[in-house]
């Protein structure tokens, strides 16, 4: 396990060199070629998206601290989905807050708040739950 932490900082920094050569060289073209400068701010967005922010096997202090007790989980996605206004009817729910009791665990505590799987998207477990908010009495049409 310590052998990945080495891979991913080797992966961010080559991340970051690559973004800061593309800049300066950005840069010098986006200000000749002003009307690109929104297409080349979107690509970025795109490109950068499919970049981890933090790989799947890290956690966090406060997550290593709570292993092995078996609330901890609930009452993060308690929190996640409790603090959803009632407005939004949809709501992913991100692996790293059910790791360690696993998505039919995190759909049975999603369940009893009034939330239940999305079936309009794709389901990618290891990935996030995408849900949605089971509708009342008082939301169906009539």
């Amino acid at each position: 396990m310590l052998l990945h932490f080495p891979v991913h900082v080797a992966m961010w920094v080559a991340v970051f060199a690559l973004v800061l050569a593309f800049g300066l060289v950005g840069e010098i073209v986006l200000a000749v070629l002003f009307f690109l400068e929104k297409p080349a701010l979107r690509l970025m967005e795109r490109t950068l998206s499919f970049v981890p922010v933090r790989p799947k096997w890290w956690a966090t202090w406060r997550e290593i601290r709570h292993e092995g007790e078996p609330g901890f989980p609930r009452t993060r996605i308690e929190e996640e989905l409790n603090g959803r206004k009632p407005k939004i009817t949809t709501a992913p729910l991100r692996a790293h807050l059910y790791r360690g009791i696993g998505p039919r665990a995190a759909l049975e505590i999603a369940a009893s708040l009034g939330w239940q799987l999305d079936h309009s998207v794709p389901a990618r477990p290891r990935a996030e739950l995408n849900l949605r908010r089971i509708p009342t009495q008082g939301d169906l049409p009539r």
